[in-house]
C-alpha cells in the first residue's frame, strides 16, 4: 500500500514551493495528480520521489524542460549521479525520507549499504545519518511524519548507531576530553545524542552514555566520581516551555565550580526565548553546530 500526499505535503518534504510544483505539473507534465472519489487531488509515492529527485537535479543546474523528458527511473539515476558533485547526499536523504514514510525497512537497509560502499562508514554516519537526524526532526515537528513513522525510523537508526559505536575502539587517552551524554527527565528522543556519542568516540574521546530521561540531580553522582569535562544533551520536548530557564538555573548551580561545561541543543531552545545566559552552559542552534563545536 502506497502513501498519498497533498501538494502541501510535497512542498514540506521537498522544500520546493507548491506553486513551483504546480507549474512543473501543468506546464511540463512532470507528475500527474490523481483524484479521490470526491474529486480531491492527491499524489503518490512515485510523484514524491520524482519531485525529490528533480530538486536534486535542479540544484545541479539541470533545466526542468530536460528533466521532464525523462522517465521516473531515469530521473532517480541522474539524481544519484549528481549528488556527489553537489557536495551533499541529498539523493540518499530523499531515499531515507521515503523509507520513513512507507515503513520500508528494505529500502533503508539498501540505502545504508550503498552509502557505506560508496562513501565509507565515517561519511555515512557523520554526514548522511547526521543530516538525516536533523531532517527527521524537522519532518516530525512539521507534522509531515507521524509519531509511528518517527518511532519506526528512530528505532532503525538507534540499532545502526549502537552497532557502529560498539565497533569503535575506546581510546586510552581522550583527544579532547570526557563527555557525559544524557537526556533530561521525560525526554525520550535520543537519536541526536546517540549520533553525538558516535562522533565523539570515533574521534577518540571518552564517552559516558547515560541515556533517556535522567533527572539532573543524578548527574551529581557522575561529576563527583568521574573526571568529566562536558555534559551534552538535546532538549526536543522537555523541559517544557516556561520551565526551561528554571531547569538551566538549577543545572548551572549543580555544576558550580567543578569546571564542567554543559553543551545543549534541541527544539526547545528554538521555541523559547531564554531570559539570560548561564555561566557553565552553552546553547547551540542545531545538532550539527554542537557536534562541530565540542
Amino acid at each position: 500500500m502506497t502513501s498519498t500526499y497533498s501538494i502541501k505535503d510535497l512542498e514540506q518534504l521537498s522544500g520546493i514551493k507548491a506553486h513551483t510544483i504546480r507549474a512543473w505539473e501543468q506546464r511540463f507534465k512532470l507528475i500527474q495528480p490523481k483524484r479521490t472519489d470526491t474529486n480531491i487531488r492527491f499524489y503518490n509515492d512515485i510523484d514524491l520521489r520524482v519531485v525529490l529527485n528533480t530538486s536534486v537535479l535542479i540544484s545541479n543546474g539541470m533545466k526542468i524542460s530536460q528533466i521532464s523528458k525523462l522517465a521516473p527511473e531515469q530521473i532517480a539515476k541522474e539524481a544519484l549521479n549528481a549528488s556527489p558533485y553537489l557536495g551533499d547526499y541529498q539523493y540518499e536523504l530523499n531515499e531515507l525520507k521515503i523509507s520513513t514514510l512507507n515503513f520500508d525497512v528494505a529500502r533503508f537497509e539498501a540505502v545504508m549499504a550503498t552509502c557505506i560502499e560508496l562513501y565509507g562508514v565515517h561519511a555515512t554516519f557523520q554526514e548522511v545519518i547526521g543530516d538525516f537526524i536533523q531532517e527527521l526532526g524537522k519532518l516530525w515537528l512539521s507534522g509531515c511524519v507521524g509519531i509511528s513513522q518517527e518511532h519506526f525510523m528512530s528505532s532503525l537508526l538507534r540499532q545502526k548507531l549502537f552497532a557502529a559505536i560498539d565497533n569503535l575502539e575506546t581510546s586510552k587517552s581522550p583527544k579532547t576530553g570526557t563527555f557525559a551524554l544524557f537526556l533530561p527527565a521525560n525526554e525520550l528522543h535520543e537519536i541526536g545524542i546517540l549520533y553525538l556519542a558516535y562522533v565523539l568516540k570515533e574521534r577518540g574521546d571518552h564517552v559516558f552514555y547515560l541515556g533517556q530521561s535522567l533527572p539532573k540531580e543524578y548527574l551529581v553522582d557522575l561529576i563527583h566520581h568521574q573526571k568529566v569535562n562536558y555534559l551534552v544533551s538535546a532538549f526536543t520536548t522537555h523541559p517544557k516551555q516556561g520551565k526551561l530557564d528554571a531547569y538551566l538555573d538549577d543545572l548551572d548551580v549543580l555544576i558550580g565550580d567543578t569546571g564542567v561545561k554543559a553543551c545543549l541543543t534541541g527544539y526547545q531552545f528554538q521555541a523559547t526565548q531564554l531570559s539570560r545566559s548561564f555561566k557553565n552552559i552553552s546553547i547551540y542552534s542545531t545538532l550539527k553546530d554542537l557536534s562541530q563545536s565540542i
